[in-house]
């Protein structure tokens, strides 16, 4: 679906002579779209491209700087603001912005505007995206001081060149021949600091003229005083790096929000998708199972024969092998006391049990004596676990209290699991 366009993406809204005017880029130029009421505030605006702070809400304050080092501009306008303590306190935003007037003979003339902070968050409902303050939204005459009326006030801008050097609102809604004294008061600091130039003319953009005052400014700055209408407003060619609080603290509150529902997003994609890698896994286990099967199926019609085979040739195990003959296992078991006759020991009872459990021969050989003593009946304990021929048994001997003048023992042997073979 084809989005249009906002209307009020390329618009501006400025402060007119009495009221707050919206004006739209249009391809003839930018056109006056729109005149608020006069009780009428920005916030009934609900949006607008460009805001235009008037100059009531700023301060100006212009910087001389020894230096053309823009790195270091930045440092010497906080220290001028510092010392007049107009540095504005504000953990979000920015309140303040400078820019260049002229750069020459090593030095640099600046002019750094503040936002006031109790009107520096009265805007549109829906924020800008640029701001500035009024001034910088007009073409300005070089070398000129220009006067307007904004909201119902005279304010007034001297450039130098034609980038501001300072702007001022005055208390008076007319011009009159006292307003020339007042605004020589106060660029007085300027042409003592030798800040501001010989003015080439005194632009009037308001019909809010008293009679005489127009030739009093005449004589006062020796230029001439020109009456004109107020031009067109355009967005100037570098925006400034103004921010109010409101606007900073809203991206800062969308950002959060828009991670929050990154975060949600990705956690529901992936509670989506486990269940779905679940039967992946599933499905490929089954099918690698039934594989398997298949297999196992193929191998015990080609090769089951050989497992029978193997059960019987383990049942005959000890049928066939002469070393598990009982009478073999007699003899390895008698043949100690045959080697050493100085041994001192009598084997009263030999018992030989077996059984085939598990696919496996197993036997228990439980052989009861008596020795001299303790020592002699450990003796042939040792004797019995050293003998190689029965290896395969694990021996546990017992010797119990002397009785009678005899150490009666017992000596179990168990054949000892494959397992532990291989260990």
């Amino acid at each position: 679906m084809k989005q249009t366009a906002n209307p009020n993406e390329n618009s501006i809204l400025l402060p007119g002579e009495q009221a707050w005017e919206l004006w739209r880029q249009t391809p003839a130029g930018w056109q006056q779209a729109e005149v608020l009421a006069e009780s009428a505030g920005p916030a009934d605006c609900r949006q607008c491209g460009v805001f235009g702070y008037p100059v009531a809400a700023a301060f100006a304050v212009p910087v001389r700087a020894a230096t053309t080092e823009t790195e270091l501009l930045a440092d010497i306008v906080d220290v001028q603001l510092e010392k007049q303590n107009l540095k504005p306190e504000s953990e979000h935003g920015r309140l303040m912005d400078y820019r260049i007037a002229e750069q020459d003979g090593g030095q640099t003339l600046l002019l750094a505007s503040v936002l006031h902070g109790a009107r520096a968050d009265v805007l549109p409902k829906l924020p800008p995206r640029q701001f500035e303050v009024s001034p910088y939204l007009y073409y300005l005459p070089d070398n000129s001081l220009v006067i307007w009326k904004e909201l119902g006030r005279l304010v007034f801008c001297l450039t130098r060149g034609d980038q501001p050097l300072y702007f001022h609102a005055l208390n008076t809604p007319d011009l009159t021949p006292a307003t020339a004294q007042e605004i020589e008061q106060l660029l007085m600091p300027l042409y003592m600091q030798q800040m501001a130039p010989e003015l080439e003319s005194v632009r009037l953009w308001t019909d809010a003229v008293q009679p005489g005052a127009a030739e009093a400014l005449g004589e006062v700055f020796g230029a001439r005083v020109i009456q004109e209408n107020r031009p067109v407003p355009a967005p100037p060619q570098v925006a400034s790096s103004l921010e109010p609080s409101s606007v900073a603290l809203g991206k800062i509150r969308s950002a959060k929000a828009a991670r929050i529902r990154r975060i949600v997003m990705a956690c529901a994609a992936a509670y989506l998708l486990i269940p779905g890698f679940l039967a992946v896994r599933w499905f490929m286990a089954q099918r690698e199972t039934d594989r398997l099967q298949k297999t196992v199926n193929a191998l015990q019609s080609q090769y089951g024969w050989v497992e029978t085979t193997v059960r019987q040739e383990q049942a005959m195990e000890a049928a066939v092998n002469v070393n598990k003959y009982p009478i073999e296992i007699l003899k390895q078991v008698l043949d100690p006391l045959y080697q050493q006759q100085s041994m001192n020991v009598r084997v009263t009872s030999i018992d030989i049990e077996r059984d085939h459990k598990e696919g496996e021969d197993v036997a228990d050989i439980t052989i009861k004596g008596e020795g001299q003593t303790s020592q002699n009946a450990i003796l042939y304990t040792t004797k019995i676990k050293a003998n190689p021929a029965l290896k395969e048994y694990e021996w546990t001997p017992k010797v119990e209290a002397p009785k009678g003048g005899a150490v009666p023992f017992q000596i179990k042997g168990t054949t000892r699991k494959k397992d532990d073979d291989a260990a």
